[in-house]
């Protein structure tokens, strides 16, 4: 039977603290509460090579992994943690000296067989949010925020996605911490 996926929630990001050819890190996944929407876009290259008087062969190359995320709200921590401002006396700085984190996003979303699939887009960075707001017109109307990132394939091993459906094997709980594989076994980060 097939399955149709629905529904979006449990987006969570993880700070990319290392990734070399030989070792790739990151910092404990934390949640990003209210998930509304992701759309994930990868960019790829396709040539056709042609011999033999017709098409013979089809080259696809990838670039890189445009991200939109929507969220209820980025709380100023998460800006924090992402883009690096800077908190004084309770006002929080955005500068341009700012440094945005290199990040691994996380998210699930359901199967209609009951479970779940999850992903983990392995290295992004953060664009820059901006300041959207409406006044209400006779009824409130939610304003969410809007994330653009760009995604790329680690360095340490080339992956850029990780996904998987909830089976028997699976532990949901713990799938949020198991970013990185190395060959078939999940390790887990700190």
């Amino acid at each position: 039977m097939s399955k149709v996926l629905h529904g979006l929630d449990m987006f969570h990001i993880a700070e990319l603290t290392e990734d070399t050819t030989t070792s790739v890190d990151y910092e404990t996944p934390e949640p990003l509460l209210g998930a509304v929407n992701v759309n994930v876009q990868p960019n790829t290259e396709s040539n056709t090579f042609y011999a033999d008087n017709g098409a013979y062969a089809v080259l696809n190359s990838l670039g890189d992994i445009d991200v939109d995320v929507e969220v209820a709200d980025l709380p100023f921590a998460m800006q924090k943690t992402i883009y690096g401002h800077t908190e004084e006396n309770e006002v929080q700085f955005a500068s341009k000296d700012d440094i945005s984190i290199d990040l691994a996003l996380g998210f699930r979303a359901k199967t209609s067989t009951g479970g779940y699939r999850f992903y983990w887009l392995l290295k992004g960075k953060a664009e820059l949010i901006p300041i959207e707001h409406q006044t209400d017109e006779g009824n409130t109307t939610p304003q969410t925020a809007k994330i653009k990132l760009k995604f790329m394939p680690l360095q340490h091993n080339g992956r850029w996605k990780a996904q998987a459906e909830s089976s028997e094997q699976l532990d949901a709980a713990k799938w949020f911490k198991d970013v990185v594989y190395k060959g078939d076994i999940l390790t887990s980060t700190p």
